[in-house]
């Protein structure tokens, strides 16, 4: 994909979750940038950084972008809201880098942690989306006490996320080296071939067809489909 980029079409759940907002699992990433889209209906997306809690308005054709370490939520309002994910770095996200905001008691615990992320149906995706909900409020209650009260749970969150996701680093790094930092260096080697007057690097080009298919996976925020071609590195374990 261009860049070794990820693109997800996902459809919104529309069932509501303990507060009552027919959502997705909030969740973050400590590597990936990701980009939403909207195709269909409208929604929101609700994030915490730094800043504290904020929620974006998402209508149809609106973009919405950020960076890794922001936690966020779809919310699916008018109930048949469906984007495209356009996300960093692919195969970073089916490797981890994918953080379920949930309590800390769960994030510090290997077997908690494991057994929160199983979804082998709708009802299990629903019942991870809670105990993700859960965590989001919980950090957002923080930030409405004081600035400094949310950021110490944003860095609590943020500190198990690093330690979570420790035995996959280096396995990142060769993902990105083969990836995205790949795909940089070829475009630089074609810049400098046509500096030089050459275009038989052309010759090679290539091209793939993706057939729609239903977005009919059980993932972290909705049905989904992704759009893997034969170059990006394949899912593994939970779905999201």
């Amino acid at each position: 994909m261009p860049g070794a980029t990820l693109l997800t079409r996902l459809r919104v759940y529309d069932s509501a979750a303990q507060d009552g907002q027919k959502s997705g699992t909030p969740h973050f990433h400590l590597v990936c940038s990701e980009l939403y889209f909207t195709l269909a209906g409208t929604g929101a997306v609700e994030i915490i950084d730094a800043q504290g809690f904020k929620s974006v308005p998402l209508t149809k054709h609106s973009a919405f972008l950020f960076s890794p370490g922001t936690l966020h939520r779809l919310v699916n309002t008018s109930g048949d809201m469906e984007v495209l994910l356009v996300m960093e770095n692919s195969g970073l996200p089916e490797r981890g880098d994918t953080i379920a905001t949930f309590s800390n008691e769960v994030l510090a615990n290997d077997l908690a942690y494991h057994s929160a992320m199983q979804a082998a149906s709708l009802q299990d995706a629903y019942r991870r989306r809670d105990a993700a909900v859960s965590g989001f409020l919980a950090v957002k209650d923080a930030f409405a006490v004081s600035l400094e009260a949310g950021r110490s749970a944003l860095e609590t969150m943020y500190v198990h996320a690093r330690a979570r996701t420790a035995s996959r680093h280096k396995e990142w790094y060769e993902v990105v080296t083969h990836g995205s930092f790949d795909e940089a260096q070829n475009a630089l080697l074609d810049i400098v071939k046509l500096q030089n007057g050459k275009t038989e690097q052309l010759f090679d080009a290539q091209h793939f067809f993706m057939p729609p298919v239903d977005a009919n996976t059980v993932g972290f925020c909705g049905s989904l489909n992704r759009y893997f071609d034969p170059m990006t590195l394949l899912p593994e374990g939970v779905k999201i």
